[in-house]
């Protein structure tokens, strides 16, 4: 060890010593800790391009003009020393290399990084001249001039809110009695679409052959946390205002306390995956160990038509529209908004999954989406499933779809027995099958969405054989027909009078039930394929958000307010979505130069041949939708009786 050590560290040593007092260049020193990849002229140039492809630039000058139209102010001054789209171009730059949203580092970026080419690119090489210039101020003030085109809380008619400082309650109160409701949701408006620009330049990337405009998708939320810590009082959940709170020991005052707080917009969201109770005001105390303070993002995703498809076949699943707002507000509406976004945009939909949360909603979000023409595949909670809210034409409906007033009682409830464990999987499909024979027929689609349905045992191809119904000349006769068989015994008087066992047909309008009918038969092995797929891919593409750029660090993105934060997040979807796109394609490539070379590569196994994990082999995951029941008690060995002598 002493030969190694003074052949080789000691001469090293040496060799450091000649070379000089301190290992740190001038750029390091000048430029402070941080990324010094340089920013050449065709990388400057290339996002550049694709900041003017997007079309934002044109609605922020506009947006901006009206901003200053309703203050009364005129448009004057200087101009700024670099404009949106060269902020913009840094911005995404910065993004995709997995940098903070930082002014500093927007501001390190523009003095100390690009190459004098891509200062030429965008435009800004004459403001090198001046050695002492502050780049952060002029990071800053471009970034905020951006934000504050959609930023209903710097001035809104008159009522002014210094967004950097903190507001007691009083401060609250009396700004949001001036506060104009049309004017804030014209600049919701406003940022949606802005997001959305930079969403869809992004899918643009993509090569032609790769781009769908009729695709299936799916919608979820995704917390998103704030930079601060102090939230609102609890609100009175009938009036939705905030209830004052006053310190009890303190006789000097009668006043609430003031409680400043910064996030107006954010509020409690669980930290807990899949937690039952969403609104922190029902607690008796809001712990920060189940809670947190954050904003909530809505995301749509498209997925493959087919679910049981290879995606590694297919073109990467991508984020298609996003948005972001207060957790438990406007949950419809952000969707919807969303959809709208999208068929503006040229896209139709096949259909759209979504999870309990949205299933629950009030009857009119699920209007508004039969208006747009899109079909949904949903999960249903506890009250929506079994015998629900039917009787058209005196049949019964059953987890959105209509069938025969005599289907038997145990096809009806099925789902609750099988969740119960009363039923295994087998019986439950076996169920879930017999069930559909059971099932009005489809008898005409009127242009307006109206249906015209038929008992099961009439028609052509009836399933069902009833004693109130004849059979039709040219219907598969009775002993060669898989039918199932109504008996006299289950044919009420009464019944013989329904509309559903007399009349031709019955109507019912597209409103009609509206929150429970769906697509696919719920509880049906294509329904359950299809919305685990979807739902699979939609908290993977939500984990991969979430993890890539580490959105539970708040000092990636430390700027505060809706609006900033709303600018941060359409800057992680844009490179969300550039890597997935960028490494799809990079992998394509990689494949066709080796099977030109004659290289292809050859599987290990096939896709049969993979082992499942230890813990599904040997029945161990609960993961799984309906585990069977399990009550956990301490486990005491059986004592033997001695072993006879």
């Amino acid at each position: 060890m002493s030969n190694t050590w003074d052949s080789t560290v000691a001469t090293t040593f040496d060799l450091l010593r000649t070379v000089g007092e301190g290992s740190l260049t001038e750029q390091e020193i000048a430029a402070g800790p941080g990324p010094m990849a340089p920013i050449d002229a065709d990388l400057a140039q290339t996002w550049l391009n694709r900041v003017i492809e997007s079309r934002v630039l044109p609605p922020l000058g506009q947006w901006r003009l009206r901003n200053r139209e309703r203050t009364g102010k005129r448009a004057g001054g200087p101009p700024p020393a670099i404009n949106d789209a060269v902020i913009l171009t840094i911005a995404l730059i910065l993004v995709m290399e997995h940098s903070s949203v930082r002014v500093q580092d927007m501001g390190r970026a523009l003095q100390h990084r690009l190459t004098p080419e891509a200062r030429e690119v965008l435009g800004i090489d004459h403001l090198y001249d001046n050695p002492f210039r502050n780049w952060y101020f002029i990071a800053h003030r471009a970034i905020h001039r951006v934000i504050a085109t959609w930023d209903p809380y710097i001035t809104n008619d008159g009522a002014e809110r210094n967004q950097w400082r903190a507001m007691t309650y009083q401060e609250r109160i009396a700004w949001e009695d001036a506060v104009d409701p049309a004017f804030v949701a014209e600049m919701t408006a406003r940022a949606e679409w802005f997001m959305n620009a930079l969403i869809e330049m992004s899918v643009q990337q993509q090569a032609r052959k790769y781009r769908r405009r009729k695709t299936a998708m799916t919608i979820d939320q995704s917390a998103v946390k704030a930079g601060a810590v102090m939230a609102r009082w609890k609100r009175d959940p009938n009036t939705g205002k905030e209830i004052p709170m006053t310190n009890q020991l303190d006789p000097t005052t009668d006043k609430p306390e003031s409680r400043r707080v910064r996030a107006l917009e954010a509020d409690w969201v669980t930290k807990k995956k899949g937690a039952k109770k969403r609104n922190a005001d029902q607690e008796e105390r809001i712990s920060r160990i189940k809670w947190e303070l954050g904003y909530m993002a809505n995301i749509i995703i498209d997925v493959l038509e087919n679910p049981s498809a290879d995606k590694k076949q297919h073109a990467p699943q991508l984020i298609r529209a996003i948005s972001l707002g207060t957790p438990n507000k406007r949950i419809g509406g952000h969707a919807i908004s969303l959809l709208d976004s999208l068929q503006a945009r040229g896209y139709e939909l096949t259909r759209l999954s979504f999870d309990r949360g949205y299933s629950q909603l009030k009857d009119e979000f699920h209007e508004q989406l039969v208006a747009r023409g899109i079909p949904v595949v949903k999960d249903y909670i506890d009250r929506q499933k079994g015998i629900t809210n039917g009787a058209i034409g005196n049949s019964v409906m059953a987890e959105g779809r209509y069938y025969c007033p005599s289907t038997p009682m145990e096809l009806l409830q099925s789902t609750e027995l099988w969740e119960q464990g009363k039923l295994t999987n087998e019986e439950y499909w076996a169920a879930r099958k017999k069930l559909e024979k059971y099932e009005l027929h489809l008898h005409e689609k009127k242009d307006n969405g109206t249906l015209r349905l038929s008992c099961p045992a009439s028609g052509p191809s009836p399933t069902a054989v009833c004693p109130l119904r004849e059979l039709q000349k040219n219907a598969v006769p009775i002993e060669e027909g898989d039918r199932v068989s109504i008996q006299p015994s289950n044919i009420t008087d009464r019944q013989k009078a329904y509309k559903v066992c007399c009349q031709k047909s019955v109507s019912v309008k597209p409103t009609t039930h509206v929150q429970q009918r769906q697509k696919l038969r719920y509880g049906s092995k294509e329904w359950f394929e299809t919305y685990r797929a979807d739902r699979n891919s939609s908290e993977s593409t939500n984990d991969l958000l979430q993890k890539d750029h580490n959105l539970e660090d708040t000092l990636r993105r430390p700027m505060h307010g809706l609006a900033a934060q709303q600018f941060a997040l359409a800057l992680f979807a844009v490179a969300s979505n550039m890597r997935r796109i960028i490494k799809f394609e990079h992998e394509i490539l990689v494949m066709e130069r080796r099977v030109a070379a004659g290289r292809a590569p050859k599987p290990r196994k096939q896709a049969d041949e993979y082992l499942d994990r230890a813990r599904d082999r040997n029945g161990e995951t609960r993961y799984m939708r309906n585990p069977p029941p399990r009550k956990l008690v301490p486990w005491e060995p059986l004592e033997l009786p001695p072993a006879p002598a």
